[in-house]
């Protein structure tokens, strides 16, 4: 299947709400002139179409903007870089609230005038069942980066089109628990939110830590409702229980309201603390670059301590477009969109029947790392890091030191 150029390094195009058969469509008439007057040969070439989707921003909502340009950056690196070779992809961005039925009428006008052969998505867990079904309908692969992904885990009733670029919530999980097990402290706290999500984390564990370390002592656990204005009585209670080693998973918002207060009170000179959340950038970020240092925590992309040409040249490319530092979700957006281009490139199409079997179990580069799609579930095997907070780096916000890698491998069923 033979591509021809595109924009010639453009890497997105803004699709207004597309209209119903019936009415006027003037403004996609304009761009079709445009692209035609400034790029010759355009519209008659065969092009991959890839719709990306992103929530308006809400209240406590995060990724979406960052997914956007790790998207574009990839469509800019294929269409400059593989595009001497023929492949060419034409990026159409629609924002919304996807699990609402006017943002799923839009999305079904967008798949009747525009086509694409591929959906992307940052999206609430919530909308992320509608949307691939809908997109099944045009047996369009879907691949999801969930905003909320430590919440959204496959139910099973997911279409076959859908594909998780994201790490597991059970990938956090497991890494905590082995980060504890490998601590010295023999007296535990867990604080855990209380959605059942939250409560089967700590039933699982509890189980692990039995196994992993027996002599472990079990102080308890409280469950948490979300958000919270002041964690004082919370942190008081931890406290009297004497606790040396406290596991939390309290998520970005509530982790740093937890944080401030903590700190008031001398809590982190008393007990080992760790937080899952607490690797990912929004948290670093938001913390003051002078903190206590030996703050656990989880990341899936840790970019300050990997070494490898790949990570530093994503690094580098994005911090000149964005003027700022990647998150995990502009490295799903880069990641997604590799993964269309290798399987295009695997199969030779990039008719549906075909690159929805061949992402199954595909296995392609990344910038942490070779990656798989997981076949039985559709997940991608992301690798994963834990480790503590240091002061010194090169960065405006404390980072996780002595590094710990745990490969996509352990977290196999």
């Amino acid at each position: 299947m033979a591509f021809q150029n595109l924009l010639q390094g453009s890497s997105s195009v803004m699709i207004p709400r597309p209209h119903r058969p019936g009415r006027k469509r003037l403004f996609p008439v304009i761009i079709a002139l445009t692209l035609s007057l400034f790029f010759p040969g355009l519209l008659g070439a065969d092009l991959v179409k890839i719709a990306i989707l992103i929530p308006r921003e809400e209240p406590g909502l995060e990724g979406g903007p960052a997914y956007l340009r790790g998207a574009e950056l990839a469509v800019a690196e294929v269409n400059s870089n593989e595009g001497k070779q023929g492949a060419q992809f034409l990026l159409f961005l629609k924002g919304g609230a996807f699990h609402q039925p006017a943002s799923l009428n839009s999305l079904r006008d967008l798949f009747f005038e525009q086509r694409p052969q591929f959906l992307l998505g940052a999206l609430q867990k919530e909308a992320i069942l509608p949307v691939s079904r809908l997109a099944y309908e045009h047996r369009a692969p879907f691949l999801v980066f969930p905003v909320d992904f430590m919440e959204a885990a496959s139910t099973g009733e997911e279409p076959p089109n859908l594909f998780w670029i994201s790490p597991t919530p059970e990938s956090y999980q497991r890494a905590a628990v082995r980060a504890i097990a490998q601590s010295p402290g023999q007296k535990l706290y867990l604080l855990a939110q209380g959605s059942p999500m939250g409560r089967n984390w700590v039933k699982y564990f509890w189980e692990e830590m039995g196994r992993l370390k027996p002599e472990a002592q079990r102080l308890g656990e409280t469950f948490i409702p979300s958000p919270v204005d002041d964690f004082t009585p919370y942190i008081r209670n931890i406290l009297a229980t004497h606790a040396e080693v406290c596991l939390s998973h309290l998520g970005v918002k509530d982790w740093l309201r937890f944080y401030r207060a903590a700190q008031g009170q001398g809590y982190f000179r008393k007990v080992n603390h760790f937080e899952l959340e607490m690797g990912n950038l929004e948290s670093l970020l938001s913390m003051k670059k002078k903190v206590p240092e030996g703050i656990g925590g989880v990341s899936a992309f840790p970019f300050w301590g990997l070494t490898q040409k790949e990570t530093r040249q994503f690094v580098g490319k994005y911090r000149k477009n964005t003027g700022v530092y990647p998150s995990l979700a502009a490295l799903s957006g880069y990641v997604s969109v590799y993964a269309i281009f290798h399987t295009i490139k695997k199969t030779g199409t990039s008719a549906a029947e075909k690159t929805l079997s061949a992402l199954e179990g595909l296995s392609f580069p990344t910038p942490v790392g070779p990656m798989t799609i997981r076949k039985s579930d559709h997940r991608a095997m992301w690798p994963i890091w834990y480790g503590s907070t240091q002061n010194k780096s090169e960065y405006p916000f404390p980072v996780l030191g002595d590094l710990k890698a745990m490969g996509p491998d352990s977290f196999s069923p």
